[in-house]
């Protein structure tokens, strides 16, 4: 899956846009070189100035689609994943007594969470991975006193980017 944050993503990325990029200047900066002639009309001259441009593009080209298909190929395997995940998985293996859930930005990772009086907040912290199609628990049954704690909680030790609530009554259980 792309991410921006990972450094061998970036380089495939910029791989792309740089190998497009030359292949489009010299596709265009070409362009006016030998006027209008057909290709039985080529000299050995015309060849021989020709043949460096048109390796170029060549190579640029190959390039491009290599990296574009390295981008591409792992998100069209990883598709099917997803959307078993968020038709089916998203609210599935879900503790007794959730009340709500705190998803992080991309909603591979929950917290299923429960008021308890005396304790605070009760959270359960799961993680869904998209190879084995399943819930994995990273921790069960942690304590945190206020709702303002879990937020920070969760972004400092279970690196959530963001945070997302959604209440009980708003989601559908398989």
């Amino acid at each position: 899956m792309f991410d921006w944050k990972n450094k061998k993503s970036r380089f495939h990325f910029w791989g792309m846009v740089i190998s497009l990029a030359i292949l489009l200047i010299v596709f265009y900066a070409t362009d006016g070189w030998t006027g209008d002639k057909e290709f039985s009309e080529y000299t050995r001259y015309d060849w021989s100035i020709a043949i460096l441009p048109l390796s170029i593009m060549a190579v640029s080209g190959i390039s491009t689609l290599v990296f574009s298909l390295i981008i591409i190929i792992p998100i069209i395997r990883i598709y099917p994943a997803l959307m078993n995940y968020v038709i089916n998985k998203k609210f599935s293996d879900i503790d007794p007594g959730t009340e709500f859930f705190v998803f992080d930005h991309n909603e591979l990772k929950r917290a299923c969470c429960r008021t308890e009086k005396q304790n605070g907040i009760w959270i359960s912290i799961k993680e869904y991975s998209l190879k084995t199609k399943s819930w994995t628990i990273i921790e069960e049954g942690r304590h945190i006193e206020k709702k303002d704690d879990l937020i920070c909680t969760l972004q400092e030790e279970y690196k959530y980017d963001k945070v997302k609530f959604y209440s009980r009554k708003n989601f559908h259980s398989n």
